[in-house]
Parts: C-alpha cells; structure tokens; sequence
C-alpha cells in the first residue's frame, strides 16, 4: 500500500492569509512531514519533452534527499500552460509552485495571487543583479530561473568573408542600419544583412532607455513615450525595406527558421540565449556564431540589464511554503540538480548553479558576452503591465501593416495609442 499524503487544501481571502501567517510564525523547523507521512506540493512548468525529463530528474533527486516532500509534477507546451493557470486565477487554485514568464509577472502579483518569498526563499546565493527583476512595490515574489541580456547575434564567418568589420561596443543604431546594408549588398541574392527589427517592442523599449526614457510609466498603468518617439521608431527600418537591405515580410515569413538560423541572415537582435537555439543548426552546417553588444542612441548607455529567462514563483493559496521554498532552493542551487538541469531555462541565476553546470560552446559563448557587457548593466525597467501580452501583440500587429503599406508610421501611432489606452482600461 501507498504511504498517506496530506495534500493541501484550497484557502482563500482572509483564511488563507492566517494560516500563512501561521506558518511563517514556527520559524525553521521545516515542513512538516515523514516518509511514513509526507506533504505533497504540486510543481508546473512550460516546456518540451527534453525540459520535462531533466525536470522530473531533478524534481525525482529532491524526493530522494526529502523523503518528507512529494512534489507532484505536471508540464505543458505554452499556450495551454497558461490557458490553465489564468483560468484557475479565478479560483485560486493555482499549483504550489509554478514557472512564471516575466510578462506576466504583475498580471499574477499584482492581484495576490503569489506568496512573497522575501522571508521564505533563500537568495544570498544570487548572482547580482538578478533579483532586480522579481520585486513588485518592493516585495520580492519570484526568483529568476536563468537571465538573459539583448545582444546582436551574428554570423563571424561572413563578416570575415565579405572583408566586413564587427562593430564595436557603442555603435549607433545608423552604424547598424549602415552595417546591414553593407553586408546585404555584399552576400547577393538570398541572403541580407538582418532584418526589419522595430516591429519588437522590447526592441523599443531598449531603444526609449538608451535616451532616458522608458516604455511604461513608473506605475506601469500607461505608455511612457510619445507618439512623434514611436513614428521615429518605426520609420528607421523603412529605407532597408525600400531598398530591400532586408527582407520582406512575405520573403520572412518564408522562412523555415527563425533569424540567423534560417542561415540568410547575417546579424539578428535578441536575448543572448538564442544562441543556444541556434548554435547547432548553424555550426552543423559548417558555419560560426557570435554575440556583441547592440547599437545605440548613447555609447554611455547600453541600457541592457538582466532579464529572467523565467522565474518561479509560489501560489498564495499553498499550505507548505517552506516545503515550497525547500525545492525551488534545491532546483535553483543544488549543484547535482544544476548538472542535470543545464542551461536548459537559461543561464543560472545562483552562483553555485553556475559553478556547476556542465556549459557547452554555446552557453560558453553567451557566459563570455555576459562578461563583456557587464560594466554596462543598467537597472531594470518596471515591471511590465498585466496588459503587457496584448500590448506587445498590437504593438507587432499594427507595425506589420507599416511594413504592408497599408498603413503611414503617423496613423499606425495614433492606433497604438489608442489600442493600448483602451487595454490599460481595461486592467483597472
């Protein structure tokens, strides 16, 4: 026969509030539980079928050495994973611990439904900077997984072969623009320099930060920039498309893989750990990957900080947070658990994860970037808007019909504006 669980129970409201308040209060005894009668949590992530095996092998090893803690292990591919979770929200009947995607960070915070963790989860460990990213009016309730930094990922073999300079830290983004052309004229037909980048409104928001300025407001409850700043944005890409330094959307969407992987485009603006998406499919076909900073509006500023790749984060409905907190801790800086886990979700956040992950050429490559940037670390912008998704989607939707020519960058603007004023509304 199968040993007894206590499984936890759905609390809510004020209920929930004091039994939390409870349990913080028996200080560092620990979870209860035995092996004769254990606890049971539930952990939930997005992913494939290659990150639930490390996972579970992970999450199998935390067992073993806490032989008090079940952890009921659940996955799925994107989309579901947060159809489920944003319909639970209602109920609060959210997973003990669960992957959180940065975006959605306050959309899940900013309503209660996550468990502070200042006091709960250790975070000495943490490389710096990490933790910028996962407080909300001053309360830290996430711990980033793995971090990235915006980088241009490009293809060094061709820029040696076509006699072409690699830029250095603190060109501009005209430099850029130039650069793209430079290399599209070179390569011939079928291949170009990069491609349009500013239908990426994290690519703006770089952009905006580079000039002191930012997306959204401090409270992030609007836009944080002017229209004449998003015409601008939109318009330096234009002279490529006239030109066809880059490509076109139809020749873009033809494409069988994303960017630089498609192996016809010679630079691409992303997070840094798209190289390790990339590396194999370009290095098998005997080809080479690098990063650099990205372009510019002030060589003092590269407004780059770290980015949680993802985070995790405790539902405030849990009734075992220290047995919650006991296994994002294992997860995040046990150094067995770090060498089955890779750089899977990024690269580590915690310092002995880092020590004692196994790193192949590419996260190799991307650790190496890091390094180079890092006197360049700014802080992070505010925490993105619960509307943030739908803000981002109307942001790359409206752009497209700039690039169909259905729409003028002037009228495309007074659309987002509008859009978006309407989804901040609709948050309140």
């Amino acid at each position: 026969m199968s040993n007894p669980i206590r499984r936890r129970t759905l609390l809510t409201g004020a209920t929930a509030t004091a039994a939390l308040a409870a349990t913080a209060a028996c200080g560092d005894d620990g979870p209860a539980g035995t092996a004769d009668d254990p606890v049971e949590i539930s952990f939930e992530w997005w992913g494939d079928e290659a990150r639930a095996d490390i996972t579970k092998q992970a999450v199998d090893l935390f067992m073993e050495r806490n032989e008090g803690i079940k952890v009921a292990a659940n996955f799925a591919d994107y989309p579901a994973y947060w159809e489920s979770l944003t319909g639970r929200m209602a109920s609060r009947d959210l997973p003990d611990v669960f992957q959180m995607d940065y975006p959605r960070l306050r959309q899940f915070g900013g309503t209660g439904m996550l468990l502070p963790l200042d006091d709960l989860v250790d975070t000495a460990d943490f490389r710096d900077g990490v933790l910028d990213t996962a407080k909300l009016d001053g309360k830290l309730i996430a711990v980033p997984v793995g971090s990235n930094v915006f980088g241009l990922i490009y293809r060094p073999d061709w820029f040696a072969e076509y006699g072409i300079a690699v830029p250095e830290t603190g060109y501009s983004w005209d430099d850029y623009t130039a650069l793209v052309r430079d290399l599209t004229a070179a390569m011939g037909e079928g291949r170009w320099g990069g491609a349009d980048w500013t239908g990426s409104y994290l690519l703006a928001e770089l952009w905006l930060r580079q000039q002191g300025d930012s997306f959204y407001s401090d409270d992030a409850a609007s836009l944080n920039f002017t229209k004449e700043q998003l015409v601008e944005w939109w318009s330096i890409a234009a002279p490529l498309q006239a030109d066809g330094s880059v490509p076109s959307p139809e020749e873009t969407a033809a494409e069988s893989a994303p960017g630089v992987a498609a192996g016809s485009i010679a630079t691409e603006l992303r997070w840094d750990t798209a190289v390790n998406g990339y590396w194999s499919t370009v290095t098998d076909g005997g080809g080479a990957l690098g990063i650099i900073a990205p372009p510019t509006t002030d060589p003092a500023n590269l407004a780059l900080h770290l980015r949680p790749a993802m985070q995790y984060v405790v539902g405030a409905n849990t009734e075992q947070p220290e047995a919650a907190a006991k296994l994002i801790e294992f997860l995040l800086g046990d150094p067995d658990a770090a060498k089955i886990l890779g750089t899977n979700r990024g690269i580590p956040s915690t310092k002995t994860a880092l020590d004692n992950v196994e790193l192949d050429e590419a996260s190799q490559a991307v650790i190496d970037y890091e390094a180079t940037v890092e006197q360049h670390l700014a802080a992070a912008p505010v925490v993105p808007p619960a509307a943030a998704g739908a803000v981002e989607a109307k942001f790359t939707e409206i752009y497209q019909q700039v690039q169909y020519a259905t729409m003028t960058a002037a009228d495309a603007a007074d659309l987002f504006f509008t859009e978006a004023e309407t989804l901040f509304a609709s948050e309140q």
